[in-house]
């Protein structure tokens, strides 16, 4: 009788691990994982801590989304790592030394190419979601491990404000994701008691962004792809945290067609001015950005790529 091998047993273990306060961080780390169904997906953790593999199936590799400090310990303790930069940009603090280092940046957004590093193109979504039935806005909220439920306050204030003064485009659904987005739930329920709340990973939110008419999210190079492939207009807003910071600069940078709520009471008509426009042209972002892969040759396949570099690593002789 043929004995089939667990993937543990077989060796394919793979050690998944993102920044834990950055949750753009963890949304690549989910997406690249999504292509590696057929290993053992283990946990990171912080060096120095206890836990981060079984010592009966230690993996032989890992993947790593922009935690520096922790590619370097895991690639010193011997396990072959596959580091991403989710931001588009090199780490901050420098490249770490891993096996693999690869980079999500987009085809859209401007920048030299850095040698010794995998451009991997745009990482997206396991599943392309088209909106179809334009129901008003869905907010994306990021929300930080240190955020304060006052800050989702003040952000869920400014999208209210700004979708009042622009157009009739009732808020329906809010997507909350990252490590404190479970506090900001009562927030939402407060201010918005007529919207649906998804957590985190939930599938269902899927299904809310098929039926957006316009994205309202935090600073994320990963909410230009979600609404180039549903094929609605983007409005940003306020960045909360470094992170958030980081990318709302990176997005900048690259003059993308989308709105940017949150200024004093002077851009205020400038806002609302840059939503209608959005929302009047529907396609303008989807356009915008597949004119800049195409050119560049990113056919939004980056996720597999990384995942392909971490079985090219399980598949190499010890």
């Amino acid at each position: 009788m043929e004995t089939r091998l667990s993937s543990v047993q077989a060796g394919l273990t793979v050690l998944a691990a993102a920044l834990p306060d950055d949750p753009e961080s963890q949304t690549v780390l989910g997406w690249i994982c999504a292509h590696l169904t057929e290993v053992e997906l283990l946990p990171g953790q912080e060096p120095g801590s206890t836990g981060a593999q079984s010592p009966d199936a230690p993996a032989r590799v890992a993947v790593i989304c922009d935690d520096t400090a922790l590619a370097e310990h895991t690639e010193r303790a011997g396990t072959a790592v596959v580091f991403v930069s989710s931001t588009g940009v090199p780490p901050t603090n420098g490249w770490p030394a891993a096996r693999i280092r690869s980079m999500h940046r987009p085809g859209w957004l401007p920048g030299e190419r850095h040698q010794g590093v995998h451009q991997a193109g745009t990482v997206a979504p396991p599943r392309a979601v088209r909106a179809r039935n334009g129901r008003g806005a869905l907010i994306r909220l990021a929300v930080p491990e240190a955020a304060d439920p006052a800050d989702s306050t003040r952000l869920l204030r400014t999208a209210q404000d700004a979708l009042a003064e622009a157009a009739d485009c009732p808020v329906f659904a809010v997507h909350l994701y990252g490590p404190g987005s479970a506090r900001a739930t009562g927030t939402v329920t407060a201010l918005l008691p007529g919207a649906t709340v998804y957590q985190d990973r939930d599938p269902a939110a899927e299904r809310a962004l098929s039926e957006a008419s316009l994205l309202v999210s935090s600073p994320a190079l990963t909410s230009v792809t979600l609404a180039q492939t549903a094929r609605i207009p983007l409005a940003l807003l306020p960045p909360l945290g470094a992170h958030q910071q980081r990318a709302a600069a990176v997005l900048d940078s690259a003059g993308a067609p989308l709105a940017v709520l949150g200024g004093d009471h002077a851009r205020r008509t400038d806002e609302a001015e840059a939503l209608r426009r959005a929302l009047d042209a529907p396609d303008e972002l989807a356009h915008w950005a597949d004119a800049a892969q195409q050119a560049a040759g990113d056919d939004r396949r980056g996720a597999q790529r990384i995942a392909r570099k971490v079985r090219q690593l399980l598949l190499a002789p010890m």
